[in-house]
């Protein structure tokens, strides 16, 4: 069993990432903290545009194309939420805890400033697993 330290964020595939941001902003109260677009020449993980808001008390991220998706490390995914995001202390650990039990659909990755790992639910949802790398 892993145990994750907090519930991070919930991340959505979106069409328009300007009218998402404005939807959120306007109907719940969203805040951006965080918005980018990504330059003429940006490949791979760094072409996406995106936001992350504080909504409430969590953090909402809106992508035009989810970054793991658009440096190849997925097929191409669907609009719509994309996963939700758990803080462990330990994705390696986390993973090797949860091999053979669940379906991974990203195995653990370093990803930036972070390592990540995807699990699928038994809804068939994705679940991030991630650990900040110092």
């Amino acid at each position: 069993m892993v145990t994750p330290e907090s519930f991070y964020h919930v991340a959505l595939k979106v069409t328009d990432v300007d009218a998402a941001v404005a939807f959120y902003r306007n109907h719940l109260a969203g805040e951006v903290i965080e918005r980018k677009r990504p330059d003429e020449d940006a490949t791979g993980a760094e072409n996406v545009s995106h936001a992350a808001l504080q909504v409430g008390d969590k953090r909402l991220y809106v992508f035009d194309r989810a970054p793991y998706e658009a440096a190849g490390l997925v097929e191409d995914l669907p609009y719509g939420f994309l996963h939700f995001g758990y803080v462990v202390p330990d994705v390696a650990a986390a993973a090797a805890d949860l091999e053979g039990d669940v379906l991974f659909v990203m195995e653990p990755t370093v990803f930036g400033d972070m390592k990540i790992a995807f699990i699928e639910g038994p809804a068939g949802e994705r679940i991030e697993l991630l650990e900040y790398l110092d």
